[in-house]
């Protein structure tokens, strides 16, 4: 039986890194998982699923005695124990991963779950100068990587020139049983405290590339033009000060909404009507897949992450095009606010969708197995 090790830095849950570690255990490989966080709810699934699991938590410095200190912990942990695969997931695995690979006896594969995009252009250099240059290295040394969607895929290929031969795009798989029962008594109470004809949200973190200071005079306009509109913002980042500025000086306070980080974020988009995603980048945003899962459309923009390959435009949602997308977001919210049975209708199909491209299927597992061999 081939021994696999999951190197993960995080410890909170994931659905879909769970239901893969599941379908492995399932497939007959013996499974061990290594964080670099705490003990915490991931660790309580994995105790539940009956995987063996490591923790040696590192406070974060950021600095090359971090990075140097973590890399040597994970090349003797690597010695200590006998793996066939290691699969590593993540900043800062994955630099530790790059490197420790030339020492050891095993295959490695790097998951690179992102793609920042560095277009000058746009003015959205999204990330530091010094995890670009993890990411280059990472990539650069990495004898596979495996990617979540074409996005990934091309932006890797075509703005860090890494090597397309190492690179092969798995989706994403979920076991959508796995979820949290909803509470329905819970999603009414939010609908009844957030009381309007169309309630939209936002679940994306707060930074330039996901771009909510796109829509937040669209979202201005058409309240100020009398449309019953209410707007829930989810998450954390660096943009919020900013947005809950605009929010205030427009007086707008009554009608959008910053809830930061929650752990019911599904009974906020139960309350929902529609999500609205004008992210300029994604790897394949779960928020979009959760959505469908809850039979909830999505307004989402053309090319980014995997949308292309199950959100068709006025069929399960709403596709904007990359010309004048404040307007378009415009004329759809417009559109849903107008014909509400589409609201309905795209939110049963995006499901329908949803479940036959990302369920747990052999099809895709037969991609993930081929970097078990």
């Amino acid at each position: 039986m081939k021994k696999i090790l999951f190197f993960y830095g995080p410890n909170f849950r994931t659905i879909a890194l769970e239901t893969l570690i599941n379908e492995v255990k399932n497939h007959g490989y013996d499974i061990e998982v290594l964080t670099l966080s705490q003990k915490g709810a991931f660790h309580d699934k994995l105790t539940e699923m009956g995987i063996k699991w490591t923790t040696f938590p590192f406070p974060q410095e950021y600095s090359l005695r971090y990075y140097i200190k973590q890399t040597w912990f994970f090349y003797k942990y690597c010695r200590a124990n006998t793996y066939h695969v290691v699969w590593s997931h993540l900043q800062p695995c994955n630099l530790a991963a790059s490197i420790v690979q030339f020492f050891i006896p095993a295959r490695f594969v790097i998951f690179r779950h992102h793609f920042h995009a560095i277009i000058k252009q746009r003015g959205l250099s999204a990330i530091a100068q010094n995890e670009r240059f993890i990411e280059w290295f990472t990539c650069s040394f990495a004898k596979e990587l495996a990617v979540p969607s074409s996005e990934v895929y091309n932006g890797m290929v075509y703005y860090e020139s890494v090597n397309a031969e190492k690179i092969k795009i798995i989706p994403y798989i979920y076991d959508f049983k796995a979820y949290p029962p909803l509470s329905i008594d819970a999603a009414k109470n939010l609908r009844k405290e957030y009381k309007c004809q169309l309630l939209l949200i936002m679940v994306s973190r707060l930074i330039p590339m996901k771009r909510h200071s796109l829509v937040l005079p669209v979202f201005n306009k058409l309240i100020r033009e009398g449309h019953d509109i209410k707007v829930i913002i989810m998450d954390n980042g660096e943009e919020k000060e900013n947005l809950q500025r605009y929010v205030h000086d427009n007086n707008l306070s009554d009608r959008i909404f910053f809830k930061g980080f929650v752990t019911n974020v599904l009974e906020y988009m139960a309350a929902s009507d529609i999500l609205i995603h004008p992210s300029f980048t994604d790897a394949s945003s779960s928020a979009l897949k959760e959505m469908g899962f809850l039979s909830k459309p999505v307004m989402v923009c053309q090319g980014v992450g995997d949308v292309d390959e199950y959100i068709v435009h006025n069929t399960n949602g709403w596709v904007i095009t990359p010309q004048d997308e404040a307007s378009q977001f415009e004329q759809c919210i417009k559109d849903a606010y107008s014909n509400t049975t589409k609201i309905d209708t795209f939110g049963k199909k995006l499901k329908e969708s949803v479940l036959a491209k990302f369920s747990t299927n052999e099809a895709t597992f037969s991609l993930y197995e081929t970097k078990l061999k």
